[in-house]
């Protein structure tokens, strides 16, 4: 057994790569669910044999809040007797409607479309199966932040050959996707934008810690050269969200290795290459910081970057963001309390789109995924959303008391700023892969705490 989890490591890897090729979609009726969700199943039961009760006792925190959103929406689907759930906000029009179809006596659910609950139900055995498989193995934050930075240049690689190949590239893996953007592993481009920004946070700060081990020389020029990957493909992209976020992990990189400590000096590498890098460590790094901001600053003079032409040819006062919102804010008047159910939201919008909303593109999310949140959620995600903030907000704390661990304080502050920024105007976290890599991020983020305790 013990070797097994010594090579933990491989089964993860292997469970990412199912999802970068099947998780890259937020539609509940992508043909890669099939075998995404089988394979993940596999995964989840797999787990199981590895699992120990000291093991969960670790990490209960997460596992708690997990498991709670899961009752939720389990809560969501229980049928309510009639009296029950007639007397239910919010629920006149379908009681009109009931009336007309004979259907006064059906016992209902709470959740608006049982259908699309029961598929958000279904989906969580994705990021269940990361969850448990990274407790059962006991992969640790740098193993688990290796594996995301393994996907971030899987990511850019994909979207180099989306952009020289073309719309027609078979490297597109979804019907429904921005042909002739660099949507890399995803559907959508700014999904994949926001993931490069994050991959660069997590090169960055294996890069730091890397220098510190004298055995990996060559590894610690891999990072920066995965950093300029990720950083070049990320300003040939078209999102607009996806080029602040890269540019605002740019300058979090920065402040992350202007604040690095210093190695102390020992005994010099007995290679050449590592003795160079024992003497110049903060050079390694710099230079392809130096060097991103030269090229970024060559696209936008060029006007090689879709990205930030958009921002300057666009009025954001037109964007359907903004011309959504007096409706958001509507539904979420009207559905605080209980939620109209996970995975409703589509539906239920029509319910209150206005006339001057309808157009041949349609509107499957809210575009902030913290209004949707509790839209279809109600009050109990709300406190479930304050819980899990509250518990990022002590760990990061935890490693922040801790002088040694600044720059790691900056990282985690900073990755779940650009993600939690993201899902105000998108929703990145509707997509299975980015749900699993967040569920590694706050394992990863709660080993490094416990770690500052232990010491």
């Amino acid at each position: 057994m013990e070797e097994g989890l010594d090579r933990g490591w491989i089964v993860l890897g292997l469970l990412a790569l199912v999802l970068a090729f099947t998780g890259g979609a937020s539609r509940f009726d992508a043909i890669q669910i099939v075998p995404l969700r089988t394979l993940s199943a596999l995964f989840l039961v797999s787990s199981l044999f590895f699992l120990t009760k000291e093991r969960l006792k670790a990490e209960r925190a997460l596992i708690i809040l997990f498991v709670c959103f899961a009752l939720i929406v389990v809560v969501q689907l229980v049928p309510l007797p009639p009296w029950l759930w007639q007397s239910l906000p919010q629920r006149a029009n379908i009681l009109r409607l009931d009336a007309v179809l004979g259907l006064e006596g059906a016992w209902r659910p709470l959740t608006l479309t049982p259908m699309r609950s029961w598929n958000v139900l279904g989906s969580l055995v994705v990021p269940a199966a990361g969850l448990f498989l990274a407790i059962a193995l006991r992969a640790s934050s740098l193993t688990l932040l290796r594996i995301v930075t393994g996907l971030g240049v899987l990511n850019a690689l994909l979207g180099l050959f989306q952009i020289v190949m073309g719309r027609s590239s078979v490297f597109y893996f979804y019907e429904v996707t921005n042909r002739g953007g660099a949507v890399g592993v995803f559907a959508n481009e700014n999904h994949a934008a926001v993931f490069a920004a994050c991959s660069m946070l997590v090169v960055t700060l294996l890069g730091l810690r890397v220098r510190k081990e004298r055995s990996a020389v060559w590894e610690r020029l891999i990072y920066p050269a995965a950093f300029f990957l990720i950083l070049f493909v990320s300003l040939a992209g078209g999102s607009r969200a996806g080029f602040v976020a890269v540019i605002g992990a740019i300058l979090v990189s920065m402040t992350m290795l202007a604040l690095s400590p210093r190695p102390r000096r020992g005994l010099h590498a007995e290679q050449s290459v590592g003795r160079w890098l024992d003497q110049h460590p903060r050079l390694i790094l710099a230079i392809p910081v130096i060097l991103v901001s030269l090229t970024a600053a060559a696209f936008l003079t060029l006007d090689r970057t879709p990205a930030f032409r958009e921002i300057l040819v666009r009025d954001s006062f037109e964007d359907l963001r903004w011309a959504l919102w007096p409706v958001i804010i509507e539904m979420f008047e009207g559905h605080w309390v209980l939620g109209t159910g996970f995975g409703s939201f589509e539906q239920v919008y029509h319910i209150y789109e206005p006339s001057a909303l309808l157009m041949p593109s349609y509107v499957n999310q809210a575009h902030n995924d913290w209004a949707q949140f509790i839209i279809e959620g109600g009050v109990l995600a709300g406190l479930l959303l304050t819980g899990l903030l509250v518990w990022m907000i002590k760990a990061i704390g935890t490693i922040s008391l801790h002088r040694t661990r600044r720059v790691d304080s900056i990282f985690w502050m900073s990755i779940f700023a650009i993600v939690g920024a993201a899902s105000l105007a998108d929703y990145p976290l509707r997509t299975p892969l980015f749900q699993l890599v967040t569920i590694w991020l706050l394992l990863a983020l709660s080993r490094d705490a416990r770690d500052i305790k232990a010491t």
